[in-house]
Protein backbone atom coordinates (compact mmCIF):
# COMPACT_ATOMS: atom_id res chain seq x y z
CA UNK A 1 0.00 0.00 0.00
CA UNK A 2 2.90 2.25 0.60
CA UNK A 3 4.83 1.39 -2.43
CA UNK A 4 1.61 2.72 -4.35
CA UNK A 5 1.12 6.02 -2.69
CA UNK A 6 4.14 6.81 -3.57
CA UNK A 7 3.78 6.00 -6.90
CA UNK A 8 0.88 8.36 -7.53
CA UNK A 9 3.12 10.65 -5.34
CA UNK A 10 5.88 11.12 -7.79
CA UNK A 11 3.24 10.33 -11.11
CA UNK A 12 1.43 13.26 -9.71
CA UNK A 13 4.79 15.57 -9.36
CA UNK A 14 5.52 14.50 -12.47
CA UNK A 15 2.62 15.31 -14.48
CA UNK A 16 2.35 18.60 -12.70
CA UNK A 17 6.04 19.75 -13.80
CA UNK A 18 4.90 18.39 -17.15
CA UNK A 19 1.78 20.39 -17.46
CA UNK A 20 3.97 23.49 -16.14
CA UNK A 21 6.44 23.22 -18.81
CA UNK A 22 3.90 22.90 -21.50
CA UNK A 23 2.21 25.83 -20.26
CA UNK A 24 4.27 28.40 -20.85
CA UNK A 25 2.73 32.05 -22.60
CA UNK A 26 4.75 31.35 -26.15
CA UNK A 27 7.80 32.30 -27.88
CA UNK A 28 9.18 35.95 -25.95
CA UNK A 29 10.50 38.42 -28.66
CA UNK A 30 14.13 39.95 -28.03
CA UNK A 31 13.94 42.21 -25.84
CA UNK A 32 13.89 45.94 -26.65
CA UNK A 33 14.17 49.09 -24.90
CA UNK A 34 10.90 51.51 -25.07
CA UNK A 35 11.01 53.93 -28.91
CA UNK A 36 10.84 57.14 -26.97
CA UNK A 37 14.52 56.00 -25.18
CA UNK A 38 15.87 55.98 -29.14
CA UNK A 39 17.56 59.14 -30.04
CA UNK A 40 15.48 60.74 -32.66
CA UNK A 41 16.66 60.47 -36.56
CA UNK A 42 19.11 62.51 -38.11
CA UNK A 43 17.60 64.02 -41.50
CA UNK A 44 19.46 67.08 -42.27
CA UNK A 45 23.04 65.93 -42.59
CA UNK A 46 24.82 68.09 -45.04
CA UNK A 47 28.82 68.25 -45.89
CA UNK A 48 30.56 70.68 -47.71
CA UNK A 49 34.55 71.38 -48.57
CA UNK A 50 36.78 74.03 -46.29
CA UNK A 51 40.03 74.17 -47.07
CA UNK A 52 40.95 70.43 -48.16
CA UNK A 53 39.07 69.09 -45.70
CA UNK A 54 35.49 68.04 -45.94
CA UNK A 55 32.91 69.61 -43.12
CA UNK A 56 29.36 67.53 -41.71
CA UNK A 57 27.02 69.68 -40.03
CA UNK A 58 24.01 68.35 -38.74
CA UNK A 59 21.12 69.21 -35.95
CA UNK A 60 19.84 67.07 -34.04
CA UNK A 61 15.75 66.90 -33.62
CA UNK A 62 13.91 67.34 -30.28
CA UNK A 63 16.01 66.53 -26.90
CA UNK A 64 19.72 65.97 -27.68
CA UNK A 65 20.31 66.16 -24.14
CA UNK A 66 20.05 62.18 -24.20
CA UNK A 67 22.77 61.77 -26.64
CA UNK A 68 25.96 60.67 -25.84
CA UNK A 69 28.33 59.99 -28.81
CA UNK A 70 27.80 60.18 -32.43
CA UNK A 71 28.80 57.47 -34.62
CA UNK A 72 30.33 58.36 -38.51
CA UNK A 73 30.20 56.42 -41.25
CA UNK A 74 32.14 57.18 -44.73
CA UNK A 75 31.97 55.44 -47.91
CA UNK A 76 34.22 56.28 -51.01
CA UNK A 77 34.43 55.39 -54.46
CA UNK A 78 36.19 56.64 -57.33
CA UNK A 79 34.80 59.74 -58.87
CA UNK A 80 35.50 58.51 -62.33
CA UNK A 81 33.73 55.94 -62.19
CA UNK A 82 36.57 53.22 -62.02
CA UNK A 83 34.43 51.66 -59.31
CA UNK A 84 31.24 50.08 -59.91
CA UNK A 85 28.86 53.05 -59.81
CA UNK A 86 25.52 50.96 -59.80
CA UNK A 87 27.15 48.40 -56.62
CA UNK A 88 26.16 49.10 -53.14
CA UNK A 89 28.22 51.29 -51.04
CA UNK A 90 30.40 49.82 -48.14
CA UNK A 91 30.54 52.04 -45.21
CA UNK A 92 33.06 52.07 -42.75
CA UNK A 93 33.06 53.44 -39.55
CA UNK A 94 35.80 56.73 -38.91
CA UNK A 95 34.59 58.13 -35.92
CA UNK A 96 32.90 57.37 -32.58
CA UNK A 97 32.97 60.63 -30.91
CA UNK A 98 31.14 62.18 -27.97
CA UNK A 99 28.52 64.49 -28.95
CA UNK A 100 29.69 67.78 -26.58
CA UNK A 101 32.82 67.42 -28.89
CA UNK A 102 31.00 68.15 -32.14
CA UNK A 103 29.21 71.22 -30.89
CA UNK A 104 29.26 73.96 -33.02
CA UNK A 105 28.66 78.03 -32.12
CA UNK A 106 25.36 77.71 -33.46
CA UNK A 107 22.91 76.80 -31.56
CA UNK A 108 21.48 73.19 -31.84
CA UNK A 109 24.17 72.70 -34.92
CA UNK A 110 26.88 69.90 -34.96
CA UNK A 111 29.83 69.70 -37.06
CA UNK A 112 32.53 67.00 -37.86
CA UNK A 113 36.01 68.10 -39.88
CA UNK A 114 37.08 65.37 -41.74
CA UNK A 115 41.09 65.37 -43.05
CA UNK A 116 41.25 61.73 -44.56
CA UNK A 117 40.19 62.39 -48.01
CA UNK A 118 41.55 62.25 -51.00
CA UNK A 119 41.45 63.40 -54.67
CA UNK A 120 39.51 61.64 -57.12
CA UNK A 121 36.87 60.26 -54.58
CA UNK A 122 33.81 60.48 -54.00
CA UNK A 123 32.52 60.45 -50.12
CA UNK A 124 29.39 59.30 -48.84
CA UNK A 125 28.43 59.74 -45.36
CA UNK A 126 25.99 58.57 -43.04
CA UNK A 127 25.35 58.87 -39.03
CA UNK A 128 23.82 57.75 -35.93
CA UNK A 129 22.86 59.28 -32.40
CA UNK A 130 23.37 56.97 -29.57
CA UNK A 131 22.64 57.51 -25.76
CA UNK A 132 25.09 57.24 -23.22
CA UNK A 133 24.03 53.92 -22.59
CA UNK A 134 24.64 52.64 -25.89
CA UNK A 135 20.76 52.80 -27.35
CA UNK A 136 21.62 53.78 -30.83
CA UNK A 137 18.81 55.55 -33.02
CA UNK A 138 18.47 55.06 -36.60
CA UNK A 139 20.80 56.27 -39.64
CA UNK A 140 20.42 59.94 -41.03
CA UNK A 141 20.28 60.84 -44.49
CA UNK A 142 22.97 60.56 -47.04
CA UNK A 143 25.48 63.33 -48.01
CA UNK A 144 27.90 62.64 -50.63
CA UNK A 145 30.30 65.47 -52.30
CA UNK A 146 32.73 64.27 -54.89
CA UNK A 147 36.74 65.81 -54.59
CA UNK A 148 37.68 66.11 -57.81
Amino acid sequence: MIKRNRLWIVFGAATFSLALLCSGCGKKADPRYPRDSYPEKVSNLEVSINGGRTVLEWGIPGQWDRAGQVRIFRSALKVDGGDCPNCPRIYAAVEYLPLRDARSKEAGRFRYVDKNIRRGLSYSYRLVICTSSGICGEESNTAEIDIP
